[in-house]
């Protein structure tokens, strides 16, 4: 699975930004202007560094040797042309010239390493002759140096591994340094590995919403799935509690997550998170077209649905997704057994053909409007009968539902949300199909406290979707409608 552009860390990222402090070999990075702030501290702790008598000799020798490496003509050359290999990387578009560029980036840097195979061995040899924790961080410090020469991210990880075990570096450094070692064993595939530092540069301070979002990629890659979502999960209700908002790239993340992963209630949790902070008609198909897969909605649930991205103003287009979702409404409200409710039929009829999402042509469009067209009167004219008989005292909670579901779409939502009422009221009533219907009819009165305190009643399969209504209910609309 390839990072997503949340992480802004590509793949081939050239070096770490790490550079040798001159003395006694600590490392730095130069672009955090806070270290400079503090040098005469820092520098009071590097004199606390010194290699073993012993390692002295291997220290100045491999020293010379990695700053002979990086001013060799050769060197310089090849490490232009990986510059050269990733711009063109970059730039690359399509698929077949993407691989090939990255192909030919991987190249480069295969070539440039091929120049410092000598000093790769006077490195490996340094670490074979440590004595003490100093000589280990300057070993570590020398295959940090060397992998930033030869971008080898294996010799760079070796180095930073080395000085986080020394237990020499200044303790500011630390978070950081466990984060560059995640990232490294992140690109090298070893999950695990990265999993571990990132939750210990974690541990340690680091503070950067990157680290938990490479966290939960981590996890994910690595076969803790749920892990990864939970990381991610909690990353994003932390940034709400703090009143920020959330990036949308660590919502989209976690739908696909979660639907790659083919986990239904995390799936649909993710698409309601993301709806919330980010309701535009994308999101809002997506999300219902989400929860209808996952709970498995017949026509008699998933007209609900449909009711809901009409609601929500995300049928006002001719996108491709908008015309399914037509058909899906149509289907739903022409039922099985002839035209289940033609009042309903009519108008999504005429709505898709205004938008032109829908086709006047199309056999199903037109047999079903004219068939709605037909039945509408005589539809309209046992309205009387079966709000009647929905309120009499022996009415059963079928009888009252029945009236109410009609009611309801006639777009008569008052006396749809009474006789929902009366439905609940009565026993063997499917309560969570009537708070869920209740909570409709209230919210196109305007009623929106009212119409919540309704939806967090449904429980079941419908629990999605009347979350889903929920939001729409907070105001969660897409822009003009």
């Amino acid at each position: 699975m390839i990072r997503t552009s949340f992480l802004t860390r590509p793949a081939y990222a050239l070096a770490l930004g790490l550079a040798t402090v001159a003395g006694a070999g600590l490392i730095a990075n130069p672009a955090m202007a806070e270290e400079k702030k503090d040098k005469k501290k820092k520098d009071e702790k590097q004199a606390k560094l010194a290699p073993s008598k012993a390692f002295t000799p291997v220290y100045i020798a491999t020293r010379d040797t990695i700053d002979k490496a990086g001013k060799r003509p050769d060197v310089v050359a090849a490490k232009a042309n990986v510059t050269t290999m990733e711009s063109a990387y970059r730039a690359a578009q399509g698929r077949s010239a993407r691989e090939a560029a990255k192909a030919a980036y991987d190249k480069s840097v295969a070539d440039l390493g091929n120049l410092l195979v000598a000093e790769k061995a006077v490195v490996a040899d340094a670490f074979t002759k440590v004595q003490i924790e100093d000589d280990r961080l300057f070993a570590g410090q020398f295959a940090l140096d060397l992998g930033n020469i030869a971008l080898d991210k294996g010799l760079q990880r070796q180095g930073l591994d080395a000085m986080l075990a020394s237990g020499k570096l200044p303790a500011a450094n630390v978070p950081k340094y466990y984060y560059f070692v995640g990232g490294l064993a992140y690109d090298l595939k070893d999950y695990a590995g990265a999993a571990t530092a990132l939750q210990s540069a974690i541990a340690n301070g680091y503070t950067d919403a990157s680290a938990k979002t490479l966290l939960a990629e981590a996890q994910y890659n690595g076969g803790q799935r749920a892990e990864g979502l939970a990381t991610l999960k909690a990353l994003v209700q932390e940034t709400k509690a703090a009143g920020q908002p959330v990036p949308a790239e660590w919502l989209d993340r976690g739908v696909q997550m979660s639907y790659s992963a083919k986990l239904a209630a995390e799936s649909m949790e993710w698409a309601t998170l993301r709806l919330d902070s980010y309701p535009g008609e994308f999101n809002w198909i997506s999300a219902a077209q989400i929860v209808r897969e996952k709970a498995n909605y017949g026509s008699n649930d998933a007209i609900d649905v449909s009711r809901l991205l009409d609601r929500a103003g995300a049928l006002k287009s001719n996108t491709q997704s908008a015309q399914r979702e037509y058909i899906e409404y149509l289907q739903s409200a022409v039922g099985k057994a002839g035209v289940l409710f033609p009042g309903e039929v009519v108008k999504v009829v005429n709505q898709g053909l205004a938008v032109k999402a829908l086709d006047a042509t199309d056999p199903f469009v037109r047999d079903a409007l004219a068939e709605a067209q037909r039945r509408v009167a005589p539809d309209k004219a046992t309205l009387p009968g079966l709000e009647k008989d929905a309120r009499a005292a022996n009415a059963t909670a079928r009888t009252a539902m029945i009236a109410a579901d009609t009611f309801l779409s006639y777009d008569m939502n008052e006396k749809a949300a009474d006789l929902y009422a009366i439905a609940l009221a009565k026993p063997g009533v499917d309560a969570a199909a009537a708070n869920l219907r209740l909570g409709i009819a209230l919210l196109a009165q305007g009623k929106s406290a009212e119409a919540q305190a309704a939806f967090a009643k449904v429980d079941g399969p419908r629990a999605p979707l009347a979350k889903l209504w929920a939001v729409l209910a907070a105001g969660k609309v897409v822009n003009g409608a």
